[in-house]
């Protein structure tokens, strides 16, 4: 009688568990719609990305006008989050740790579908 009842309480156990297991899977599988970000919320710059000036803007010694395209090279992260980054002028000429502050008052992201 032990022994059965033993049995039957190792089998309830081994089914959770399957069923936790399962579950968790399957949570993982589901996309998180709190990484995308919401209307009107900008995206996180990252490499290869390119930007478009919003208006004129001087970065160190380059003046560029509204509508010039720039490409991220490089990502800088301090604590977790983006700081600078290294950005790729029309002419070839990267700019270094350029703050990502000023990036983002200045830029946006350029639309791929209209590349």
């Amino acid at each position: 009688m032990r022994a059965r009842l033993l049995s039957s309480l190792l089998t309830l156990v081994a089914a959770s568990a399957g069923l936790v297991a399962t579950s968790s899977v399957a949570h993982a599988d589901t996309p998180d719609t709190n990484d995308a970000p919401a209307a009107g919320e900008p995206r996180e710059i990252g490499v290869g990305m390119y930007l478009v000036a919003t208006e004129d803007v001087t970065l160190r010694d380059a003046a560029l006008s509204k509508g010039a395209r720039i490409h991220v090279t490089r990502v800088g992260h301090q604590k977790g989050r983006v700081t600078t980054v290294d950005v790729e002028l029309a002419d070839g000429h990267v700019l270094k740790r350029v703050a990502v502050d000023t990036i983002r008052k200045a830029f946006i992201v350029a639309d791929e579908s209209k590349e």
